[in-house]
Order: structure tokens, then C-alpha cells, then sequence
């Protein structure tokens, strides 16, 4: 297949990308405001010390994600481009190889587990707590032992930018965890019930999942022969730097409950759980707009088309700044008075955490793209390194900080770390890499900063006779301000060829009327 005839295949998918998008954007909304909702109804029912002490237990099975090694992003990275290359061959390989990876690990998670329940009198005061914590761990560790090897499954359908589908199951999942667990709590129930809710509502959607990925994928057929250790060795040596890179995300989002509970309390560390909420929805947001580019970039390496990748590189980066932006400063102005309401006045100390961390993860996500295309032309090595050392810095200044300053110290350490890295650090080595201009690339960067930041700032100058206490000023400046952002990004962000182009993907006239190739070509 010629270079064109890839390139066209590749950038045919566009519908699939936008409704993918959208639907991942209507998941995370959806899941928002699920979240929004079961945090002060679980916290009012159970107490702040009991909510700490799930958030803790949380904490722990959310290292188990660290067992993954990084195979999760080599699988895809190589499902990617073998289709890129038109290798079905190639493409089931992958897969059986790393179905029984994933398999492995999902094992050693449940002897993990095994070990984290019988180490509980460690971790607890009393024995009531260490009982009520092995049960937990036990029943939390073996949700996430059996995703694992659906994992594998999950990425298939990312390779294939089947992300819509993707986002129906996992909005599946969120309808199902949701109710089981109001009704666990209205009934009654502990910290017990909502691990089992969380267990039980999980299980529905794996066996769905595997179905249609191998619908989608026929060439997802499971063989008998004995693992390839030469492609193993392959995806391992993709995913160590990706392992190290989710270790050092450890250090930067998930340690800091455990600083909070040694240092402070556990009744602390749901007041800052009332601050990372708002940021975790936040890069949720991102990875829900701009991951569906890495599996696109990734294939268009494949197929080695250099030029396009840097113009959907660019165009990537464009729409991560827009919408990463409005949300940062969003969550700045709004925030103080949707607290106060939501959650009550005893929380507003979780305010100021919020601002800090908020600015941190815009100085992250709004370079996503850049870390995507690191990955898609396996030049992520380095990130793993600066990562890594971000992750470092970030423990070691929030454990500097937080006995005087307390939660907010904490949330200064990842704002502090943020800003070395990533706008001193990680914008040089991309462009170097990348065979970028570092000039350009910032002028690009800084230029677009400077439009969306002013624009976001007439939007909620405009609004801001909704900032008060009130959930119907709130939701109603808050649309008001997002419809002039919108407009105007529209209007003062996007050209005429990058506006061409997104309406071509929204009304499915490139169909008939654009040659995909082209619209891309105008995106620069």
C-alpha cells in the first residue's frame, strides 16, 4: 500500500475520532457530576475520618496500577503501528503476547493483594481498622486484578480508535457503580459495601468488552503457541520508560494522601481530597480531548508520513492550550464559592490547593500533545528521566512544606516541580528530538497562551455576576462564559483551514466534498 493510500486510511478516521471525543467528553462530564455528587453524600454519611480512610485504601490499589509496567501504552504503541503498516499478522502477535503478559501481572496483583491484607495491622491504630482494612484490600485488589488482561482488550479498541465504544461501556459501568453504591450507603452499609459495589459493578462490562473488541478486530484470536520472548523483550523495552514515567506520576498525584495522613491526619486528607477532585477531573478532561491523538500519531509514524504528523501534532497542541486554559482559569473563579455551597463553609480551606494544583496541571496538560508524539515515535526516554525527576522534587518540597503550611505546602510541591519541568525542561528536549524549531515552537505556544488566556478573561468578566453561593448563578454564568469562549476561540483561536476542517469531521462532508489528506494540509 503506498504512502498516500496509508495516510488517507489513517485520516479517514476522523468521525470516529470526533464522535469518540465527544463521547468521552460526555462521560467525563457525566461522570463529574456523579463524583461531585457522591462526595458530599458519602462524606456526610460516613464522616471525614472514614471517607479518609477509603481514600487512603484507594491510594493503595491505585499503586497496583504501577504492576502494569507501561505495557498498557506499549500494546496500544504497537497495535498502532502495525495497523498503520497494514500487519494483521503482526497485530495478533502483539496481542497474544501481550494477553499473556497482562495475565501474569493480573496474578501477581492478587498475591499483592494477599500481602497488603495480611500487612494491615501495619497500616491501622486499632484492630477494628486493621479488620476493616484487609476486607477492603481484599475486595478492591481483586477488581483491579481482573482488569489486567482486559486491559489488553481495552487497547485494541483504542488502536482500532474505537473510542466511543470505549466511553459507552465505561459509562455503563459509571450508571451501574453509581446506583449500587447510593443504594449501599442509604442501606445502611460502610466502607465494606463500597467495595463491593465497586467490584460488583466492574464485572458487567469485561465480557461485553472482549466481545466487540473481537468484533472489531478479527485478527484478535488467542493461539496456542508459547510466548514470543523476542516480541516480549520488544514491548518491555517500550514500556520500562513508561513504568518509571507512572511511578513518577505516583510521586506527583498519588503520594500525597499518605504525606497528608502521616503528617497531618486523615481528616486532612479529605479536605484536600475536596481540592484534587476538581484537578482530577481536570486531566481526565484532557486525556479525554487530546489522547485520541497519540493513537493517530502513532499510525501515521507507521506509515512514515513526517509532514502530517507535524501538522496534527500542531493542531493537537492547539486544541489542548484552548480548552486547558478555559478550565484552569475556570476552576479558579468559580471554584471559592461552588465549595462553599457544594461542600460547606468547613471546606473552603481546600480553595487555595485547588488554585495551586489547578495552575500545575495547566503547565502539564496543555503540552500533552508533545509527550504524545514523544511516545508515538518512540522517542520517550528522556520524558521518562525529567518525569522522574519532577515526581522527585515534588515529594521532596511537599515534605518541606506541609508542617508549615499544612495541605496547601503539599499542593505547592506539585506546582513547584511543575514549573522546572515543564516549561523549563520539556519544551527544549521536544524540540530536539522532534526536529521542531525551539523558537517557533514556543512563539506558537506562548502566542496562543496569550489569545486563550485573554479571551477566557473577558468570558469571566462578563459572567462574573455568578459568582456567588448559588448552584442556578453558578451553572448559569458558567454556560454564559463558556458560550463567549467557545465563540471566540472560534473566531480568534482557530484559522479558516483548522475551521474547515473541524466543521468537515462535525457534518461528515469530508465524505463527499474534502479529501482528508488536504483537510489535514490545511490545518497549518
Amino acid at each position: 500500500m503506498s504512502l498516500g493510500m496509508k495516510t488517507r486510511q489513517i485520516m479517514k478516521s476522523g468521525n470516529k475520532l470526533l464522535s469518540g471525543s465527544v463521547l468521552r467528553m460526555g462521560n467525563l462530564v457525566a461522570s463529574a457530576l456523579v463524583g461531585l455528587f457522591l462526595l458530599p453524600f458519602i462524606v456526610h454519611h460516613l464522616g471525614d475520618r472514614l471517607y479518609g480512610f477509603w481514600s487512603l485504601a484507594a491510594a493503595f490499589i491505585g499503586y497496583y496500577g504501577l504492576l502494569d509496567l507501561g505495557l498498557t501504552s506499549a500494546i496500544s504503541q504497537y497495535l498502532c503501528v502495525a495497523i498503520g503498516r497494514n500487519d494483521p499478522a503482526e497485530s495478533q502477535r502483539v496481542f497474544n503476547t501481550a494477553l499473556r503478559i497482562q495475565s501474569f501481572l493480573g496474578g501477581l496483583a492478587l498475591l499483592a493483594t494477599a500481602l497488603l491484607a495480611l500487612c494491615a495491622p501495619l497500616f491501622c491504630r486499632t484492630p477494628e481498622d486493621a479488620a476493616l482494612f484487609w476486607r477492603v484490600i481484599a475486595i478492591l485488589g481483586v477488581n483491579a486484578a481482573i482488569g489486567f488482561p482486559a486491559r489488553v482488550y481495552g487497547g485494541i479498541l483504542e488502536s482500532e480508535l474505537r473510542f466511543d465504544i470505549q466511553s459507552g461501556l465505561t459509562l455503563f459501568g459509571l450508571v451501574l457503580r453509581t446506583g449500587l453504591t447510593v443504594w449501599a450507603i442509604l442501606a445502611g452499609g460502610g466502607l465494606l459495601a463500597l467495595a463491593w459495589m465497586t467490584l460488583l459493578s466492574s464485572l458487567p462490562a469485561i465480557p461485553v468488552q472482549i466481545w466487540i473488541a473481537k468484533r472489531q478486530a478479527p485478527w484478535a484470536r488467542i493461539d496456542v503457541l508459547p510466548l514470543e520472548w523476542t516480541r516480549a523483550k520488544s514491548l518491555f523495552s517500550y514500556s520500562a520508560y513508561t513504568a518509571v514515567t507512572m511511578l513518577a506520576d505516583t510521586l506527583r498525584f498519588q503520594i500525597d494522601p499518605l504525606v497528608i495522613s502521616a503528617f497531618i491526619g486523615l481528616v486532612a486528607v479529605t479536605h484536600y481530597r475536596v481540592a484534587t477532585i476538581f484537578t482530577m477531573y481536570f486531566i481526565n478532561a484532557m486525556l479525554s480531548t487530546g489522547g485520541i491523538f497519540q493513537p493517530v500519531l502513532s499510525q501515521l509514524h507507521g506509515a512514515e508520513d513526517r509532514r502530517t504528523l507535524e501538522k496534527v501534532f500542531f493542531f493537537a497542541t492547539k486544541v489542548s492550550l484552548c480548552i486547558s486554559v478555559f478550565i484552569s482559569l475556570s476552576l479558579i473563579s468559580w471554584g471559592k464559592p461552588f465549595i462553599s455551597r457544594w461542600m460547606g463553609p468547613n471546606y473552603r480551606d481546600a480553595y487555595w490547593p485547588m488554585v495551586v494544583l489547578s495552575l500545575a496541571v495547566l503547565l502539564d496538560v496543555c503540552q500533552g500533545p508533545s509527550v504524545s508524539l514523544l511516545y508515538a515515535t518512540f522517542n520517550h526516554r528522556f520524558y521518562t528521566y525529567v518525569n522522574a525527576a519532577e515526581g522527585i522534587l515534588n515529594l521532596l518540597v511537599s515534605l518541606l512544606l506541609v508542617r508549615s503550611l499544612g495541605i496547601l505546602g503539599v499542593a505547592l510541591g506539585t506546582l513547584i516541580a511543575a514549573f522546572v519541568i515543564r516549561i523549563v525542561v520539556q519544551p527544549f528536549y521536544v524540540c530536539r528530538v522532534s526536529k521542531l524549531h525551539y523558537g517557533d515552537y514556543m512563539k506558537f505556544l506562548g502566542g496562543n497562551l496569550l489569545r486563550c488566556g485573554s479571551l477566557t478573561g473577558v468570558a469571566i468578566a462578563v459572567s462574573a455576576w455568578g459568582l456567588r453561593s448559588s448552584y442556578p448563578y453558578l451553572v448559569s454564568s458558567a454556560f454564559c462564559a463558556g458560550a463567549i469562549y467557545v465563540a471566540g476561540s472560534w473566531l480568534f483561536v482557530f484559522n479558516q483551514g483548522e475551521r474547515e476542517q473541524l466543521l468537515a469531521a462535525m457534518t461528515n462532508r469530508h465524505k463527499k466534498s474534502i479529501d482528508p489528506a488536504a483537510a489535514i494540509a490545511m490545518v497549518q
